[in-house]
């Protein structure tokens, strides 16, 4: 009995977990007509995988200023306060933008992030140059309608000035 109750709650939880990949795959091709994936990369902070990403373009033909969607798929659970820190002092050190619209920036984060659990999947989706949209695990999108933010936020991955390199090299797709 308990071996038939381990196999079923394995087997709900691939249902569930399926679901939730099916829902995510198809909104990234609601924001993301005819996506395909362009690379996959695992990002690492000091040897610790923090999440599996991969990048959707259009039929798989990576364009800066085309709809784009990336896929996160957590590692370990983040809270949200370290999300949003994290990614306003990558903002800061980079100089993706002013101190003003960093702090608007962080205000938007603050609404639309979430604190993160291990094997949640986030669909960061930019279906044109103003606007960001996030969804996790398939469930409702929000939206933030900001050129900006949406180019900052693209360029932590995609951006000239990445720090690793090499995880942007795999998520294009590149060697």
């Amino acid at each position: 009995m308990v071996k038939f109750a381990q196999g079923a709650l394995a087997a709900l939880m691939l249902i569930v977990s399926s679901g939730f990949a099916a829902a995510q795959t198809i909104l990234t091709e609601t924001f993301v007509p005819e996506a395909a994936l362009v690379g996959k990369a695992r990002l690492k902070v000091l040897l610790f995988p923090v999440y599996d990403a991969s990048l959707y373009a259009p039929e798989g033909d990576y364009r800066k200023s085309g709809p784009l969607a990336l896929e996160l798929d957590y590692l370990f659970d983040v809270e949200k306060e370290r999300i949003v820190n994290q990614t306003v002092k990558t903002f800061e050190r980079r100089k993706l933008g002013s101190e003003a619209d960093i702090a608007n920036w962080r205000k938007i984060m603050g609404v639309h992030f979430s604190d993160v659990q291990k094997g949640d999947k986030i669909m960061i989706a930019f279906p044109d140059l103003q606007t960001v949209v996030f969804s996790t695990n398939g469930g409702k999108p929000t939206f933030v309608s900001d050129e900006g933010f949406a180019a900052a936020f693209k360029d932590l991955w995609l951006g000239d000035n990445v720090r690793n390199k090499r995880f942007q090299n795999k998520l294009l797709g590149l060697k």
